[in-house]
């Protein structure tokens, strides 16, 4: 009985036909344009990275062809485990979205390489719709902060300006010294023209800057 588990070990690893292996990877790499589009569609940060969009495509094929060579290999999979156990990866992810997205690649890589064609097409279809309409089909008034800094005298110029090109404006913090004076509003876009109204506040006299951080830390100015 223990000579047949090593057998399995060492011998038990199927070969995959070639063709198998070249249908998976059209597979994967069909599905992977879809989620490239769908990124680069939905994306909504300052800088679009088009070299993360493509290391989805390329981490969809990697799965794949990675799941092919250890198909039905215990041994092949324990020593993937143990490889991957000591890499260490130190590229931060700053948008907790692309995480999702780097799970979806994976995710559907995983698919192809075991013939679940049916379930992976439907799956990255529905994810495809949910991306597209959560992302373009609910739409609401994006908050913003803006931080004025400049000369104590100008400071009520600043906060009229603010109220007339936004209307709704909350404090939320204010720091007045010997020598200058800085204040941090909340205000609301209700439209993308609205964003540009806060460099009027440049020209009045005594402001040295303005800046403008929306509430995921993506910064206008």
């Amino acid at each position: 009985m223990f000579e047949m588990f090593l057998d399995f070990l060492v011998d038990g690893a199927a070969a995959v036909p070639p063709e198998k292996v070249l249908q998976n990877l059209l597979v994967a790499a069909a599905l992977s344009v879809v989620i490239y589009a769908v990124y680069y569609v939905t994306y909504s940060g300052v800088v679009y990275n088009r070299r993360f969009n493509i290391s989805l495509v390329m981490m969809t094929l990697i799965t794949t062809m990675i799941m092919s060579i250890i198909a039905n290999s215990v041994a092949m999979s324990l020593g993937m485990v143990g490889a991957l156990s000591i890499v260490r990866f130190r590229t931060a992810v700053k948008d907790p979205r692309d995480t999702a997205y780097i799970f979806w690649a994976i995710a559907t890589g995983i698919g192809a390489s075991s013939n679940s064609y049916h379930i992976v097409c439907i799956g990255v279809a529905a994810v495809s719709v949910i991306a597209l309409l959560l992302n373009f089909g609910v739409k609401g008034e994006d908050k913003y902060l803006v931080i004025v800094r400049g000369e104590l005298r100008a400071m009520a110029e600043v906060r009229a300006s603010l109220f007339k090109a936004y209307r709704a404006g909350k404090l939320r913090a204010e720091t007045v010294t010997n020598t200058y004076a800085e204040i941090v509003y909340q205000i609301k876009l209700k439209k993308d023209s609205d964003a540009a109204q806060y460099e009027k506040i440049r020209d009045i006299e005594g402001v040295d800057y303005v800046n403008m951080v929306s509430q995921n830390g993506e910064t206008l100015g």
